[in-house]
């Protein structure tokens, strides 16, 4: 694992009104003029790559000088990890987990991501896949909740959109882990493998117990 790897989860909601705007403040003071960020879509549909990234420009639209680019999924294995350390931040978009951490291990882009230097930011399905054990809680998508294995950047799992009624699938999951529930418009910010900061309100669920978490 890189010796520094900060990463922000975002729990969801909308980039393009102000649900997210303080989490980009957040972002924006720790996002130097400049940066490249490269935004890794292999959650969503392809289709749906130009309404996210004019929705993520726009959010970036407030810091100086910074570039989007996508990941184009046409590239090479060794091209895609070339891109990747060409940039300053990754932004994992949302969609669905098991997409990505499978594109991610068939391109054997995982090594890379662990070593990335930079900021690494999951927006709502990009959240999850980042835990050892990545949680999929039913929803209108997802039957049943799932527990499938993430990337494994980060001990702890994570619930993204979270609402209190999904409480009775966390709870017996918090047995043998450690998960913090992100509502849309919150995000929480973890140093080397260790929650730092968070923005708006999240909770913790472990032991069967479930606590808020505040800064």
């Amino acid at each position: 694992m890189g010796t520094y790897m900060e990463i922000c989860f975002i729990g969801g909601g909308n980039h393009n009104n102000n649900e997210l705007g303080e989490v980009f403040l957040e972002l924006s003071k720790m996002i130097k003029p400049d940066a490249k960020i490269l935004i890794i879509p292999f959650a969503t549909d392809n289709s749906r790559y130009e309404s996210w990234m004019a929705s993520i420009r726009q959010a970036f639209s407030i810091m100086d000088n910074v570039s989007v680019e996508l990941l184009n999924e046409d590239l090479s294995d060794k091209e895609m990890k070339r891109s990747i350390k060409e940039h300053d931040i990754l932004y994992f978009i949302g969609g669905k987990p098991e997409s990505l951490i499978h594109v991610v291990e068939e391109k054997g882009l995982a090594p890379i991501i662990k070593d990335f230097q930079g900021l690494i930011i999951g927006y709502s399905a990009g959240s999850l896949a980042f835990c050892n054990d990545c949680i999929i809680t039913k929803d209108k998508d997802y039957p049943e909740t799932v527990v499938i294995k993430g990337l494994g950047l980060v001990g702890f799992s994570v619930e993204v959109h979270y609402e209190d009624n999904i409480d009775g699938e966390l709870i017996p999951l918090s047995n043998e882990r450690k998960v913090y529930a992100i509502p849309n418009g919150s995000a929480i910010f973890s140093k080397n493998g260790e929650l730092f900061k968070v923005v708006n309100d999240i909770y913790s669920f472990q032991n069967m117990k479930k606590e808020i978490v505040t800064t």
